[in-house]
C-alpha cells in the first residue's frame, strides 16, 4: 500500500490516502464559515490531500459554546459551507464534515448556557461544574445531530465525521472520569456506548455518504479510560464507516499536542491493536506526521494517513512528495498553529511559522504560483538569517539575480544558536532555508561582513538583514559580574558547556526575556550547576511561552532541581556578588549569594548599516529582526512579503 494509492471508504473512492485532518481555525464569524476558511481547506486540497476533514468540531446544538466553532445546526450556516465544499472539489478532493458538542470541555458563557455533560464531572481545563443531562437533553442532542448532518448533507459533503476526542460529548459519556451515570447511559461499555452508538445511528440516517468516528484511543487523564480499554470499547460502540484515531482530551493537550517541550505519545502500538478490532477502514496518525511515518502506519494497518502540522508548514507536502520534490518541515513550535488558536494570540486564527501563507490564503498567493518579477533587479542581500534566507529564496526563485553576504561562516543566524536542548527541532528551519536559497540559484557568500562603502551603485536594491545584536550586561549599571544568558548557551553548544563560564555550583538566573530562551538558558545550566534558582517577574520564569508548550518546560525544570522564585526583579548585585531581589507585589527586599548570576535579557536590533544606508540611497530594506527583534515567524513573514513585492 502507497500514499499516493486511491483508497475507498464504504462505497466513496478517495483519490489517495493522504488526509489533512481536522483543525480549529477560528476562521468562524457569528457561528458561520468564512471565505478564509474556504481558502485554507482548499489549499490542502490543491496540495494533494485526498481526502479533507473539516471544517473542525462544527456544533450540533446550542447548548455547546465556543465562538471559534460552527454552527453546523443553523440552516443558515448551508450557503457558507457549501462554499467550503466547493472550494475542496475544485481540487478533486474529498470533503467530510466534523460535527461535535462540547459538553464538560468548553464554558458555558459563550451561549449563557450550563454546560451539558453526562455528570456533574468538571474537566479541568474548563472547570466549570456542567449539568447532568437529563434524557430530554440526550434527545434534544441527538436532534441536533440529525439536523447537523442534513446541513452539510445539503451543502454537499461527501461524509460526516463524529468527534469523540478532545472537545466532545461523546467521548465523556465513553468515560469512567467523566460518566457516573447509573441509568441505561452509564455504568459498563456497552452503556457508556449507548449515546454514541445512538448518535452514529442518528447521522447514519441523514447522511449519504460514509460516517466515521474520531476517537481518542486513551484520555490520558487520571480517571480516563486507557490505551487497554480499547478493544472493549470498539465491541461496544458499533454503526461507524471508518475509525479515525486521536488521543487525549482538552485537559491534555500539552501533551497530546505536545512540540518541543514535551515528547508526544506515541500511537503506533494502540492504532494497530484498534486496526485488529475493527472491519472498517482506519485513519492513523504519529506526533508531527510526515511522509516518512506513512509506512509504519500502513504496517500497523491504517489505509489512510492523516496530517495536521506538516500541511500547516506546507500545504503541497504530498503534491511535492509525489513529484520526488523537497517540502519544508514541520518545526513542532507550537507558536502559530496552536498559540494563534487556543491563545488567541497573533490575530486569533491558525497561522504557521514557516509558511507565512498559512492562514494568509486569501490574501497570498501559493509560492507555486508566483508570477516572475516585473522587473528582475540585482539585489544583495545583508546577513544569512532567516529573515535574509527567505527573501533571497522567495525572490530568486521569482526571477531575480540575488547575492547574499553573510558575516559568519555558516547560514542560520540566531537559529544556529536556538537549534539547540529543546528547540533542537529549530534546526530543521536552518536546513530547509538553506536547501531553498541554493535550490534558487542565490549566489552565497560566507565570512562575508558588508559595510555601506562596501555597497555600490551596481546594486539594484539592497536588503538589511543583519539581525539583532545580544543584550549588554555591563549596561545593566551593577557593581557585580553579571553573565549574559547567550554566552551560556553560546558555550553549552560546545564542547565544554557551561563550565567554561566558570560559573560555580549555586546559580541565579534572571528571567528580563519571559520566553523560551530562559527555559533553554536553565536546563543548560541544570546539566552543569548543583543549584538553580529562576527569578522572574512573572509568576514563574518564561511566562510568554506558548501555552502548549510552557506546562512540559515548567516540568523539565522542575525535574532537574530548578527552583522558581516569581514576582521578583533583581534590583543591585554589588561587587562582592550579593543579589538584593525586590519584591514587585510588595516592595519587600531580600537578599542572596549565589556564585554567578546569569541574566537573560532582550536584544536589540542591529540596525547600524540600514541607517548608514539609507541616508545615502533610495533602495534600502530592512527585514526580520533588524527591524525589531520578534519570533521566528516575524522574520520568515518579512522576507517573503518584500520578496513577493519587489
Amino acid at each position: 500500500m502507497e500514499i499516493f494509492d486511491p483508497g475507498e471508504i464504504r462505497d466513496l473512492t478517495i483519490p489517495n490516502r493522504g488526509v489533512f485532518r481536522p483543525v480549529r481555525t477560528r476562521f468562524v464569524d457569528d457561528g458561520r464559515p468564512t471565505t478564509e476558511l474556504a481558502a485554507h481547506l482548499a489549499a490542502r486540497a490543491a496540495g494533494g490531500a485526498g481526502l479533507v476533514v473539516g471544517p473542525a468540531q462544527m456544533l450540533v446544538h446550542p447548548s455547546a459554546s465556543g465562538a471559534a466553532f460552527l454552527d453546523a445546526y443553523d440552516e443558515s450556516a448551508v450557503s457558507g459551507l457549501t462554499d467550503v465544499v466547493d472550494a475542496v472539489h475544485d481540487h478533486d478532493a474529498r470533503i467530510f464534515g466534523q460535527l461535535t458538542h462540547t459538553g464538560a470541555e468548553s464554558r458555558g458563557d459563550w451561549e449563557m448556557q450550563p454546560q451539558l455533560a453526562p455528570s456533574a464531572s468538571p474537566s479541568d481545563a474548563a472547570y466549570e461544574m456542567p449539568k447532568t443531562m437529563t434524557r430530554a437533553d440526550i434527545d434534544d442532542v441527538l436532534d441536533g445531530f440529525a439536523t447537523a448532518a442534513k446541513n452539510l448533507d445539503a451543502a454537499g459533503f461527501d461524509g460526516v465525521e463524529l468527534a469523540a476526542g478532545p472537545f466532545s460529548v461523546l467521548r465523556q459519556f465513553l468515560s469512567p472520569r467523566y460518566n457516573a451515570r447509573d441509568d441505561a447511559y452509564g455504568g459498563d461499555w456497552d452503556d457508556r456506548a449507548r449515546f454514541v452508538n445512538e448518535a452514529l445511528a442518528t447521522v447514519s440516517e441523514q447522511s449519504s455518504g460514509p460516517v466515521g468516528l474520531h476517537l481518542s484511543l486513551a484520555e490520558l487523564e487520571y480517571g480516563g479510560y486507557e490505551y487497554g480499554d480499547v478493544p472493549d470499547i470498539l465491541d461496544a460502540v458499533e454503526g461507524f464507516d471508518y475509525l479515525s484515531c486521536t488521543v487525549g482530551t482538552r485537559a491534555t493537550y500539552n501533551q497530546t499536542h505536545a512540540g518541543i517541550s514535551a515528547s508526544a505519545p506515541d500511537l503506533l502500538d494502540p492504532i494497530t491493536t484498534a486496526a485488529e478490532h475493527v472491519d472498517t477502514p482506519v485513519i492513523g496518525r504519529l506526533p508531527f506526521t510526515t511522509i516518512d511515518d506513512a509506512d509504519a502506519l500502513f504496517d500497523a494497518g491504517v489505509d489512510f494517513v492523516s496530517f495536521t502540522r506538516q500541511l500547516l508548514a506546507d500545504a503541497e507536502t504530498l503534491s511535492k512528495a509525489a513529484a520526488d520534490s523537497r517540502y519544508d518541515r514541520c518545526i513542532q513550535c507550537n507558536q502559530k498553529c496552536l498559540e494563534a488558536v487556543y491563545g488567541h494570540a497573533h490575530g486569533g486564527h491558525v497561522e504557521c511559522v514557516v509558511d507565512p501563507r498559512t492562514g494568509r490564503e486569501t490574501e497570498l498567493y501559493a509560492l507555486s504560483e508566483a508570477e516572475p518579477a516585473a522587473l528582475p533587479q540585482r539585489i544583495l542581500v545583508v546577513g544569512g538569517g532567516p529573515a535574509g534566507l527567505r527573501f533571497a529564496a522567495v525572490a530568486a526563485d521569482r526571477g531575480h539575480d540575488v547575492t547574499l553576504r553573510e558575516a559568519s561562516d555558516s547560514l542560520g543566524g540566531q537559529l544556529n544558536l536556538a537549534a539547540q536542548g529543546p528547540l533542537e527541532p529549530f534546526g530543521r528551519a536552518v536546513e530547509d532555508l538553506e536547501a531553498a536559497v541554493h535550490e534558487a540559484g542565490v549566489t552565497v557568500e560566507l565570512e562575508a561582513p558588508v559595510s555601506a562603502d562596501d555597497v555600490g551603485p551596481e546594486w539594484d536594491s539592497v536588503v538589511v538583514a543583519t539581525g539583532a545584536s545580544r543584550p549588554d550586561t555591563s549596561a545593566l549599571g551593577f557593581e557585580g559580574d553579571v553573565v549574559d544568558a547567550f554566552d551560556v548557551l553560546e558555550s553549552a553548544r560546545g564542547a565544554g558547556g557551561p563550565p567554561d563560564l566558570d560559573l560555580g555550583a549555586d546559580v541565579l538566573l534572571v528571567d528580563d526575556n519571559r520566553w523560551v530562551i530562559t527555559v533553554q538558558t536553565g536546563l543548560a545550566l541544570l546539566d552543569h550547576a548543583e543549584s538553580v534558582e529562576m527569578v522572574s517577574r512573572d509568576h514563574y520564569p518564561a511566562f510568554r511561552t506558548e501555552q502548549p508548550n510552557l506546562p512540559g518546560f515548567v516540568a523539565a525544570l522542575q525535574a532537574q532541581g530548578a527552583t522558581f522564585t516569581g514576582n521578583h526583579a533583581l534590583d543591585a548585585v554589588d561587587a562582592a556578588g550579593t543579589v538584593t531581589l525586590r519584591n514587585t507585589l510588595t516592595g519587600e527586599t531580600t537578599t542572596r549569594r549565589p556564585d554567578s548570576v546569569v541574566v537573560v535579557g532582550r536584544r536589540q536590533a542591529d540596525e547600524r548599516l540600514y541607517l548608514e544606508l539609507d541616508e545615502r540611497r533610495d533602495d534600502v530594506y530592512r527585514v526580520g529582526d533588524a527591524v525589531s527583534p520578534r519570533k521566528l515567524d516575524r522574520a520568515y513573514y518579512d522576507g517573503e512579503v518584500l520578496a513577493r513585492r519587489l
